[in-house]
């Protein structure tokens, strides 16, 4: 049974929430009171998201992170338990994408590598630093994944993304059913962003030209043949993420969406896994 979580008073910790999608997630935490601690991999970013907090008379403090450096996160959380005694909201937020999208046939193994270890093992990163802690605390407790809404549709030319991401998805169900199964007082949220206008496909490119010297903007473009008209592919901007979360949370809801599911074809491919078993 998962009970009320009391926002006023409680610690968070968000990562890639120097801009964007974080950002707006940790002003709203911060806006309700919850002390947060704000991760990224631009410090600059993570400081200013924290003065931002603080002016407004709210508790936030600050960390330049990689989230694929496990150790790193490790040390983020000891900081996270050490300043604020608890952690009741985790969300691991951070991630990276690549413009232009690119067939899979176009793609490198270290592209694979990358996307991987920042959009999976991220989240895995933070959810193994964090949870074993957060499950000792009484009370209630929420991690959140962030996912994407190229899991539930057709993307593509973004191959490499969605599989890391239906990685987040297949993590996070799993856990939120053995916290269930457990009696924790524990939920488990998965952020799916539809099109967000947060510039994450430029400091992506700027990111992996920083580690790597490549350019991703060099890539060749995967040609979109069909129409790819989903409600999530209309562009909003971040502003009201961080509200659509914190009700997500007050709800308990498994599952948190920034635009419109696309139904019709969600339908028909259960229908395609029905049809799937010929019986033998």
């Amino acid at each position: 049974m998962v009970t009320e979580m009391k926002f006023d008073g409680a610690s968070a910790v968000v990562t890639g929430a120097g801009n964007g999608i974080g950002r707006s997630i940790a002003l709203e935490l911060g806006r309700l009171g919850t002390r947060v601690l704000i991760a990224d991999l631009d410090g600059d970013a993570a400081a200013g998201a924290a003065e931002e907090i603080s002016a407004a008379g709210g508790t936030a403090r600050s960390r330049k992170l990689d989230v694929t450096d496990y150790a790193a996160v490790e040390s983020l959380a000891d900081e996270a338990f050490s300043e604020f005694g608890r952690v009741d909201i985790l969300h691991n937020n951070a991630g990276v994408t690549w413009r232009p999208f690119r067939a899979v046939w176009n793609a490198t193994l270290a592209d694979f590598r990358w996307m991987t270890e920042v959009n999976y093992f991220g989240v895995v990163n933070g959810v193994m630093a964090f949870l074993p802690r957060m499950r000792e605390q009484e009370g209630r407790k929420q991690i959140l994944n962030t996912s994407s809404m190229a899991t539930t549709s057709l993307t593509p030319g973004h191959g490499l993304y969605t599989a890391a991401k239906h990685a987040v998805d297949g993590l996070s169900d799993t856990l939120r059913e053995e916290l269930i199964d457990h009696g924790d007082d524990f939920g488990v949220t998965v952020l799916y962003p539809g099109q967000i206008t947060t510039g994450i496909g430029e400091r992506s490119r700027d990111i992996r030209k920083l580690e790597t010297g490549e350019d991703l903007s060099q890539g060749i473009a995967y040609v979109q043949v069909r129409d790819a008209k989903w409600a999530h592919n209309e562009p909003k901007t971040a502003e009201n993420v961080g509200k659509q979360v914190v009700e997500a949370i007050v709800h308990n809801d498994p599952y948190c969406l920034t635009h419109p599911a696309p139904i019709e074809y969600l339908e028909a491919r259960n229908q395609l896994w029905v049809q799937g078993y010929r019986g033998y």
